[in-house]
Protein backbone atom coordinates (compact mmCIF):
# COMPACT_ATOMS: atom_id res chain seq x y z
CA UNK A 1 0.00 0.00 0.00
CA UNK A 2 1.49 3.44 -0.96
CA UNK A 3 2.26 5.73 1.81
CA UNK A 4 0.59 9.32 1.90
CA UNK A 5 2.98 12.14 1.40
CA UNK A 6 -0.01 14.75 2.53
CA UNK A 7 0.69 15.71 5.82
CA UNK A 8 -2.31 15.74 7.95
CA UNK A 9 -4.18 18.88 8.78
CA UNK A 10 -3.42 19.65 12.66
CA UNK A 11 -6.16 19.48 15.03
CA UNK A 12 -6.51 22.08 17.08
CA UNK A 13 -9.12 22.23 19.89
CA UNK A 14 -12.34 23.70 19.21
CA UNK A 15 -13.66 27.11 21.12
CA UNK A 16 -15.44 25.29 23.75
CA UNK A 17 -12.71 23.00 24.82
CA UNK A 18 -10.33 25.89 25.18
CA UNK A 19 -13.08 27.67 27.11
CA UNK A 20 -13.17 24.60 29.29
CA UNK A 21 -9.94 24.14 30.01
CA UNK A 22 -9.07 27.59 31.44
CA UNK A 23 -12.33 27.55 33.19
CA UNK A 24 -13.53 30.98 31.20
CA UNK A 25 -16.37 32.87 32.99
CA UNK A 26 -19.27 32.99 29.86
CA UNK A 27 -19.63 37.01 28.66
CA UNK A 28 -16.05 37.93 30.53
CA UNK A 29 -13.66 40.25 28.72
CA UNK A 30 -11.17 37.04 28.46
CA UNK A 31 -13.81 35.12 26.06
CA UNK A 32 -14.10 37.96 23.90
CA UNK A 33 -10.46 37.81 23.70
CA UNK A 34 -10.10 33.95 23.35
CA UNK A 35 -12.98 34.31 20.45
CA UNK A 36 -11.28 37.13 18.86
CA UNK A 37 -7.87 35.02 18.54
CA UNK A 38 -9.46 31.80 16.67
CA UNK A 39 -6.99 31.88 13.38
CA UNK A 40 -5.30 29.08 13.56
CA UNK A 41 -3.84 29.66 10.14
CA UNK A 42 -0.85 31.88 10.93
CA UNK A 43 0.07 29.33 13.66
CA UNK A 44 2.86 26.47 12.31
CA UNK A 45 1.33 23.24 11.94
CA UNK A 46 3.38 21.30 14.19
CA UNK A 47 2.36 23.54 16.83
CA UNK A 48 -1.06 21.93 17.30
CA UNK A 49 0.75 19.40 19.28
CA UNK A 50 4.44 20.44 20.45
CA UNK A 51 3.65 20.20 24.38
CA UNK A 52 4.38 23.49 25.00
CA UNK A 53 1.70 24.46 27.88
CA UNK A 54 0.48 27.79 26.21
CA UNK A 55 -3.06 27.39 24.28
CA UNK A 56 -3.35 28.63 20.75
CA UNK A 57 -5.67 31.71 21.05
CA UNK A 58 -2.76 32.94 23.61
CA UNK A 59 -0.02 32.06 20.61
CA UNK A 60 -2.02 33.98 18.05
CA UNK A 61 -2.65 37.16 20.67
CA UNK A 62 1.20 36.98 20.64
CA UNK A 63 1.68 37.22 17.45
CA UNK A 64 -0.65 39.65 16.35
CA UNK A 65 0.82 41.76 18.96
CA UNK A 66 4.31 41.08 17.76
CA UNK A 67 5.13 40.90 14.25
CA UNK A 68 8.31 41.97 15.02
CA UNK A 69 9.71 38.11 15.20
CA UNK A 70 9.77 35.90 12.83
CA UNK A 71 8.06 32.31 13.01
CA UNK A 72 8.95 31.21 9.18
CA UNK A 73 10.50 28.17 9.41
CA UNK A 74 8.60 26.24 12.18
CA UNK A 75 10.89 27.16 15.06
CA UNK A 76 9.23 28.69 17.68
CA UNK A 77 9.57 30.33 20.72
CA UNK A 78 7.74 32.49 22.78
CA UNK A 79 8.89 34.24 25.63
CA UNK A 80 8.28 31.66 29.30
CA UNK A 81 6.39 35.55 30.19
CA UNK A 82 3.85 34.29 28.70
CA UNK A 83 2.71 32.10 31.10
CA UNK A 84 2.27 34.59 33.60
CA UNK A 85 1.01 36.54 31.20
CA UNK A 86 -2.02 33.43 30.56
CA UNK A 87 -2.02 32.98 34.64
CA UNK A 88 -3.23 37.12 35.56
CA UNK A 89 -5.32 36.80 32.42
CA UNK A 90 -7.30 33.87 33.83
CA UNK A 91 -7.42 35.31 37.35
CA UNK A 92 -8.94 38.59 36.17
CA UNK A 93 -11.27 37.64 33.51
CA UNK A 94 -13.04 40.89 33.81
CA UNK A 95 -10.77 43.51 34.12
CA UNK A 96 -11.63 46.58 32.20
CA UNK A 97 -8.59 47.90 30.07
CA UNK A 98 -6.55 50.41 32.08
CA UNK A 99 -6.13 54.47 31.32
CA UNK A 100 -2.83 53.56 29.26
CA UNK A 101 -5.09 51.27 27.18
CA UNK A 102 -7.58 53.74 25.67
CA UNK A 103 -6.28 55.57 22.77
CA UNK A 104 -6.16 59.37 23.44
CA UNK A 105 -6.92 62.51 21.24
CA UNK A 106 -3.95 64.07 19.29
CA UNK A 107 -4.59 67.70 19.01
Amino acid sequence: MARSTRRAKPHWPSLEEQLRAQEIQRGSALEKLIMDNQDFSILSPGEANDGIPFPPWLRVWWRKKHPEFDFAGGKVGYPLILKEILSWMVRHQDLPPGAGDQPTEQH
